[in-house]
């Protein structure tokens, strides 16, 4: 089987478990940022193909950093915002904002440029892993961030 077809069906299959969790489980009751959050706090997970050894040597380093670092950033971001939710700082929610704009952005980014260099021609080793079963669940639980933004009023404070 080609890769990207084997992509295809792995990541294809995560992510209507994940949007069938979400829809079945998560939305018919109150949301809360802080969960759906947490999930991406683990995006360090993504720093993984900055590691010697980590990927294939054909991977171009360009791309390695690209998703590395954008990685790593999105997770501080979701910390960052996670503190100030639980300090109940004011403009917690603008960085929840600010958050989950730079993960959805990192994420797009990171599947176009996939496809540009043909990453999955490659060895990812545990990348593989956490491009079909990880990335769905950050797309899934963006979406629901943004569809919690998107619903509150201007006196919501949580």
């Amino acid at each position: 089987m080609e890769p990207i077809v084997l992509f295809g069906i792995q990541f294809t299959l995560s992510l209507v478990a994940y949007l069938l969790i979400a829809f079945w489980y998560v939305l018919p009751r109150e949301l809360a940022l802080v969960p759906l959050l947490w999930v991406h706090v683990f995006r360090v997970v993504g720093g993984t193909i900055l590691a010697p050894g980590a990927v294939g040597p054909g991977v171009p380093m360009e791309f390695r950093t690209m998703i590395g670092y954008g990685d790593l950033i999105t997770a501080l971001l979701a910390l960052v915002a996670l503190t100030a939710l639980r300090v109940r700082f004011q403009g917690a929610i603008a960085l929840v904002w600010l958050c989950v704009i730079v993960g959805m952005v990192d994420t797009v980014n990171a599947i176009i440029q996939s496809m540009r260099f043909s990453v999955f021609t490659y060895a990812l080793g545990v990348n593989w892993v956490i491009v079909t079963i990880y990335v769905p669940a950050l797309l899934v639980s963006s979406l629901l961030i943004f569809m919690q933004l998107l619903g509150r009023t201007s006196s919501d404070t949580r």
